[in-house]
């Protein structure tokens, strides 16, 4: 019972927003079913007419009969057909019609799914990113909406079969209860026939193919993110192993759900012609002084069941097809659902400008499912200075950077910014102060300006100043189309030193009050590092910055040089003081000049 009442409440969750368009397209599919029910009506009285067949009493032939006496003709026959040709074109309207308000609801439908899903990722907190794979994101933000046009489109084609089917049924037993019967008892066991295989064959394979897709889409990101390493090391058999596994599982649940989704169809069609062709044989052989009379009904009773047994077969495999779209609007709608990434509550405080600095007091963090990443780290960033942090790797550095950014929060202790909790600050207007460069730097397949800018509104003249402050002005100059030129994805056409100055230039464009650079020299040779830091140590006069330091001899000029252990801080001081105490930071300072 739990697991019908949680498809009905994920279906539910995508119609409810559409719920009087939906009923518009049921009071539509209301009027096709009346509509083509009183055309099957009137076989009967033109196929008796010619015979001389008695007309019987029937609820819809006297509908019929009303509208056909409106009709300006003497000739009773021309009558009845006259009035046929405009029903069936005004079926053929109103299916129009249908479909037209069918297909604009359902691609709206994927639409706005889609945007919903863009808009959770943006609002989800950075932990989100870090928890799922990128492709599985990918899955559910571009292809598992699609099934949710293609269930309402079911949706919508059942409700429009269904009402037909009961019209033309009702008309059927008012002619022959007892053919009926027979179509009800082939219908009751047809249900139990595809109920049976939408569970035990389109569910599961839509399941799997949920799953296999989500692979495939994996697979191909990560292939395409690692194409040099994968390249130099010669593993294509193995990424193309996985990759066909993927798209081989796909494919093999597919052939089984479309065999067996069109077993019971054809199944149905071959009971039906054996049953009309049984009826006729029975009634000429049993009642061959009244054959004639029968025709007419006999004609309408097959053109309907020819109608309504189609259908039925439908229902079947509309459950089937039903059953298989299922897994992927149940993803989408536990993804929409899903409150777990939004812990991260913004402040109403809007951060004006740094007055005095930036304190972590008794910071203790940790990450999901992982030991303490900082214990009591408490540190202060003076307004317009130089302050650096360094330590080993794994020390909680980089943790340091995302609170700053607050892309997590503080588990105990407070980032504390002019004596304001970060959490009571708008964080937005915050970070508009903030130039960030990171060592794994984004560089996106765009043009130089569009990178720099980097979806802000900027003049050239402002793009240019800032690419000049990064020292990345003269490598753009010399490129084929200078800043119009495109990088290439993940920036292939720039080398390691132009990438980062290139966002140390998107950094500065946005004239920060506070930098923060992530080891933004750590992935560069010697000569690149030197580029690069000549850049940094312009920026850095105008601003009050904060270094994650890889390469200490970057960092000798700092105000204020912290030393990170195993999530503590545990010496501070300027360079010279730092080495004067022969502690940990002369130890990593050693090894270093060591390497050299």
């Amino acid at each position: 019972m739990k697991i019908k009442e949680k498809k009905f409440a994920t279906v539910w969750f995508f119609l409810s927003r559409y719920k009087l368009y939906f009923i518009f397209l049921i009071a539509l599919a209301v009027l096709v079913g009346i509509l083509e029910s009183l055309n099957v009506a009137l076989i009967y009285p033109i196929l008796a007419n010619p015979l001389g067949a008695p007309v019987t009493d029937n609820p819809f032939l006297e509908v019929i009969n009303s509208f056909v006496k409106l009709v300006p003709v003497d000739d009773t026959l021309v009558r009845y057909c006259i009035l046929f040709i405009i029903l069936a074109f005004l079926v053929f309207v109103t299916r129009l019609i249908y479909y037209y308000f069918s297909v604009k609801l359902s691609s709206r439908s994927v639409i706005e799914t889609k945007q919903d899903i863009f808009s959770k990722c943006i609002d989800s907190d950075y932990q989100f990113f870090i928890d799922n794979k990128t492709g599985e994101i990918i899955y559910k933000t571009t292809t598992a909406p699609a099934n949710i046009a293609n269930l309402i489109t079911l949706l919508a084609t059942i409700i429009v079969e269904l009402f037909l089917s009961a019209s033309v049924f009702i008309l059927l037993l008012s002619m022959s209860w007892k053919g009926t019967i027979l179509i009800v008892i082939g219908g009751v066991g047809y249900y139990y026939l595809t109920k049976y295989l939408s569970i035990k064959v389109s569910y599961k394979a839509g399941r799997k193919q949920l799953e296999s897709g989500q692979k495939e889409t994996v697979i191909v990101n990560e292939f395409t993110g690692g194409i040099k390493q994968i390249k130099v090391f010669e593993t294509f058999p193995y990424w193309k192993k996985l990759f066909d596994n993927a798209i081989n599982t796909y494919w093999t649940y597919h052939r089984k759900d479309y065999f067996w989704t069109r077993f019971p169809e054809a199944l149905i069609l071959l009971l039906l012609y054996a049953s009309i062709g049984g009826v006729v044989i029975f009634i000429k052989f049993q009642y061959p002084g009244t054959f004639m009379n029968t025709i007419p009904v006999i004609g309408t009773f097959a053109f309907g069941v020819f109608l309504i047994l189609p259908k039925l077969a439908k229902f079947g495999n509309y459950r089937m097809q039903f059953m298989k779209i299922l897994p992927n609007v149940e993803t989408v709608h536990e993804m929409l659902k899903d409150t777990t990434y939004h812990q991260i509550k913004n402040g109403d405080k809007e951060f004006l400008g740094l007055n005095s600095g930036i304190n972590l007091r008794n910071v203790k963090f940790a990450h999901k499912e992982r030991d303490v990443t900082l214990s009591d780290v408490t540190l202060e960033i003076k307004k317009d200075e130089i302050t650096a942090i360094v330590g080993a790797s794994g020390s909680g550095k980089s943790t340091i950077v995302n609170l700053l950014l607050r892309l997590h929060d503080v588990d105990n202790g407070g980032v504390i910014i002019d004596d304001v909790n970060i959490k009571e600050l708008d964080i937005f207007s915050f970070l508009r102060k903030v130039g960030f460069v990171s060592q794994e730097t984004f560089i996106y397949n765009a043009s130089v300006k569009d990178n720099i800018a980097f979806g802000g509104e900027y003049t050239d003249s402002e793009i240019i100043e800032a690419a000049r402050l990064a020292n990345v002005d003269e490598c753009i100059q010399q490129l084929p189309e200078k800043y119009d030129t495109i990088v290439g994805d993940q920036g292939m056409r720039l080398s390691g030193g132009e990438k980062q100055r290139v966002a140390i230039a998107r950094a500065m464009i946005r004239k920060p009050e506070i930098l923060i650079l992530d080891e933004a020299t750590s992935s560069l040779d010697n000569v690149s590092e030197n580029v690069v830091q000549k850049a940094i140590n312009k920026v850095s006069k105008n601003c009050t910055t904060f270094i994650i330091a890889h390469r200490l001899s970057t960092i000798r000029n700092a105000d204020t040089i912290y030393v990170l252990d195993e999530g503590r801080i545990v010496e501070s001081g300027t360079h010279k003081q730092l080495i004067a105490k022969k502690g940990k930071y002369w130890e990593l300072y050693n090894i270093q000049k060591a390497d050299l």
